[in-house]
């Protein structure tokens, strides 16, 4: 009878943890995005890449895949948030996000990321630049 009370305990214990991480989860990032509006896909991309000629599917593909994998919603992201710097928060809830995000980008344009091209890709953009180079060599 002990052991379904501390299996009871336990399992309390794990949903007030996971609950106080997506409380200062949010509070990062409202504190990382705070006045920013939330722009649509397609008026991120507008705003940030399409003068650079990137197509817009790999930018909307690149967000997606961050959403998903952060589990979080990103319409207010901007090419300059890094994740070295002011977004890094997101690692420190799921060490393996890196990793995953790198993977999922690979398959999604079915392309390889080395882990110094990884490494070096800190910013929205440089992420874009890379898979969109990466696009274009497979092509």
């Amino acid at each position: 009878m002990h052991w379904i009370l501390l299996l009871a305990l336990g399992a309390v214990a794990a949903v007030a943890f996971v609950r106080h991480e997506g409380v200062q989860k949010k509070k990062k990032m409202e504190a990382a995005f705070a006045g920013r509006p939330p722009l649509t896909a397609e008026d991120f991309y507008q705003q940030f890449f399409r003068a650079q000629g990137v197509p817009e599917e790999i930018v909307l593909g690149i967000r997606k895949v961050l959403e998903e994998q952060l589990g979080v919603d990103l319409s207010r992201l901007v090419a300059s948030d890094d994740f070295s710097q002011n977004i890094g928060f997101f690692f420190e809830y799921d060490s393996m996000a890196d990793v995953e995000i790198v993977c999922a980008l690979e398959e999604e344009f079915s392309i390889k990321i080395s882990d110094e091209e990884a490494t070096s890709a800190k910013t929205i953009g440089d992420i874009v630049d890379l898979v969109w180079r990466k696009v274009q060599v497979r092509t």
